[in-house]
């Protein structure tokens, strides 16, 4: 069944488009077959960026995990609950679908505490409201109003409304985030870096979709997006604030201190960073404490819009708040089509998502204690080869803890450098290579999260005056004289010292992006300096270019046009990138899986 509500949170807090003082958002309810008596738990369901609710049940109640992860997991799933004994309520999120203006509904501010996550808590309140007639279990002895029996679920976007929506609404028992943010300024600007091709891609799929975004995000996109003239040379935070400060900016200027202020909000560590300063979160809360919520968060192993690392911190902030929190890394997530890059499945290993978060429904609002809950790992860190990936064996390595830097005790393998150097030059085209340390006999995995204490990057001489300058890092494998950027992630660091992870700060170094492999003998495991890299360099559009210059393909569930990447030499553009960067106390995280403590190595049952 489809419906409606009216809440009363308005449209936009933006003026300019004219808010009314009231939204309307639209959902669709699945429901179980029902006999008189019988009630059932609530499973909330959102969709990603760019996409709409879901308004049809599967044909049945199968299971799908060798299907793509977003697939499977945030789909799939979702529409087969009722045939498991689940109500799910799917909704569009405010400008999206339905849950747009024209409509009464409301403008995208990409899942703002004020807007998007009131509009999740009216639905439950209608829940609620409606319990009777949906046959829903309600729990009326809680001492919270309108307490139910629910949990959430979905993926990106539909991943990222569940955690505020947690932290504030004590109703929800259980939640499944699949590739969802920690903070949204480091997943889009790390190390005050644009990641252009991912912020264009986004752009570029709202555009496809018809998102009626806030006007801040508007003149954002219309600056990083296929229709920024100039988009190529914003390559950095300092870059962006001068566009979308700019007096001819559309449909306004922005200034840099709104811009970092409206995206810091939108994530757990804003939460978590006024929490430990014991201020309020500014959202109508109660208590300004994370409470403890059972949180399953599956992430995309080679996700490089919403990297490990931040599903790491989520994992961090929620476990320590008390709940029963679990973490596994997949072959899914967020691929980048300029990248050549194709999702796999949300499986780690022997650990199978799809099943892992029916189980942990079943268990935590069913009270269900089931085989495959059972089987969920406390933390599953996929190691699956970055060569041929996605169409590669899976394997996963289990853990107690995740692992950060270099380890000690048995099993592990020490691995640090003191400081190191390197120097990219006008004329460098591939990346360069340091090494950290050899590999010495087989049956090793590098997994976790490489750190670095301090990293100062300098410009280089020969650089475009009007470009800023950007170090690109990550974590690499040199194999029989083969180089390998493991999983494909690198981040970027702008001109300066960095300490930490910029805009986020949650440790005092800096953490890269979470990698996996096995390793074998002889490979030299480091750190790789790219001189320009695909994921930072501004998506054009590619439409006169013909051949096969521009890429068409299926992006946030819709088709996206031809496009081709700022790198693309026949667009005779001026891309580049001498730097040298000097860094010190870098640490990557080796280990034997079944020798350090807590870690197993798991491959899919045969």
């Amino acid at each position: 069944m489809n419906g409606s509500l009216v809440d009363n949170i308005p449209q936009d807090f933006d003026k300019t488009v004219n808010p009314a003082p009231t939204t309307t958002v639209y959902f669709t309810v699945l429901l179980p077959p029902r006999c008189p008596g019988n009630t059932f738990p609530l499973v909330l369901h959102s969709h990603g960026y760019g996409e709409s609710r879901i308004t049809t049940e599967a044909a049945n109640g199968d299971l799908k995990p060798n299907d793509p992860m977003f697939n499977a997991i945030t789909t799939e799933l979702p529409q087969a609950l009722p045939f498991h004994g689940y109500v799910v309520i799917s909704f569009d999120e405010r400008g999206h679908g339905e849950s747009v203006p024209k409509n009464g509904g409301g403008y995208a501010r990409i899942i703002d505490p004020n807007a998007e996550t009131q509009d999740a808590r009216a639905i439950l309140d209608w829940a609620y409201d409606n319990a009777a007639s949906l046959q829903l279990q309600t729990q009326p002895n809680s001492g919270i109003p309108k307490d139910l029996v629910v949990g959430s679920i979905g993926g990106s976007y539909g991943g990222g409304y569940q955690l505020p929506l947690a932290a504030l609404d004590p109703r929800i028992d259980a939640i499944v985030p699949v590739a969802a943010w920690h903070d949204l300024l480091y997943s889009l600007l790390p190390g005050n870096s644009t990641k252009l091709s991912w912020d264009g891609l986004l752009c570029l799929g709202a555009t496809v979709g018809k998102v009626s975004n806030t006007p801040l995000v508007q003149t954002l996109c219309n600056q990083v997006g296929v229709q920024g003239p100039q988009a190529y040379n914003l390559r950095s935070r300092a870059d962006l604030a001068a566009a979308t400060g700019a007096s001819t900016a559309m449909p306004r200027p922005v200034a840099e201190s709104e811009l970092i202020s409206f995206f810091n909000m939108h994530g757990m560590n804003y939460f978590e960073a006024q929490q430990q300063a014991g201020q309020p979160w500014g959202f109508g809360e109660s208590s300004a404490v994370l409470r403890p919520v059972p949180a399953l968060f599956i992430q995309g192993g080679r996700d490089n819009l919403f990297n490990l690392t931040e599903a790491y911190w989520n994992y961090r902030y929620f476990s320590n708040a008390g709940g029963d929190v679990r973490l596994m890394s997949t072959e899914g997530g967020h691929m980048n089509p300029l990248a050549n890059q194709t999702e796999g499945t949300g499986n780690c290993g022997a650990a199978i998502g799809v099943n892992s978060a029916l189980a942990w429904f079943d268990h935590y609002l069913k009270g269900l204690n089931t085989a495959d809950f059972a089987a969920i790992p406390k933390i599953c860190l996929m190691v699956d080869d970055t060569v041929g990936a996605p169409n590669v064996a899976s394997v996963g390595v289990t853990l107690n803890s995740f692992p950060v830097g270099s380890l000690s005790g048995a099993g592990a393998v020490p691995a640090k450098l003191a400081t190191l150097s390197a120097t990219l030059t006008d004329l460098s085209i591939n990346p360069v290579f340091v090494p950290v340390t050899t590999i010495s006999g087989s049956g090793q995995v590098l997994a976790g999260a490489a750190t670095i204490g301090s990293l100062t990057v300098t410009r280089g001489s020969g650089a475009v005056p009007t470009q800023s300058t950007n170090a690109f890092v990550g974590v690499g494998i040199v194999r029989a004289g083969k180089t390998i950027l493991v999983h494909d992630e690198v981040t970027a660091f702008t001109a300066g010292t960095h300490t930490a992870n910029d805009n986020v700060n949650e440790d005092p170094f800096i953490l890269l992006p979470a990698v996996g492999a096995q390793l074998q003998n002889g490979d030299q495991v480091g750190l790789l300096f790219y001189p320009q890299h695909i994921q930072y360099a501004a998506i054009v559009s590619a439409v006169g270019l013909g051949g096969s210059t521009g890429i068409v393909d299926e992006l946030l569930g819709v088709t996206i046009p031809p496009i081709t990447s700022a790198l693309n030499p026949l667009l005779g553009l001026l891309y580049l990138d001498p730097y040298s960067v000097s860094a010190s106390d870098i640490e990557l995280p080796i280990f034997t899986p079944g020798t350090y403590a807590g870690s197993q190595l798991t491959k899919p049952a045969s």
